[in-house]
């Protein structure tokens, strides 16, 4: 392993760390409606498109004739 990996497997999971610790400070000072609101609308670039082809799939290829 090189200098790189070291400093990956250090910096990854303390980056995920304060991540959770982030999420857990902003859930609990806030209202949840309003969390999950901004969680969405802050995520919605992530897992929309892979509902929209699931969505497609569903409705397009393996649509009943």
């Amino acid at each position: 392993m090189n200098i790189v990996d070291y400093y990956a497997l250090i910096l990854v999971p303390i980056a995920l760390f304060v991540f959770v610790i982030y999420l857990a400070y902003y859930y609990l000072s806030t209202n949840q409606n309003k969390f999950w609101d901004d969680w969405v609308a802050k995520t919605l670039w992530m897992w929309l498109p892979f509902y929209a082809l699931q969505r497609l799939i569903k409705e397009v290829i393996l649509k009943k004739k």
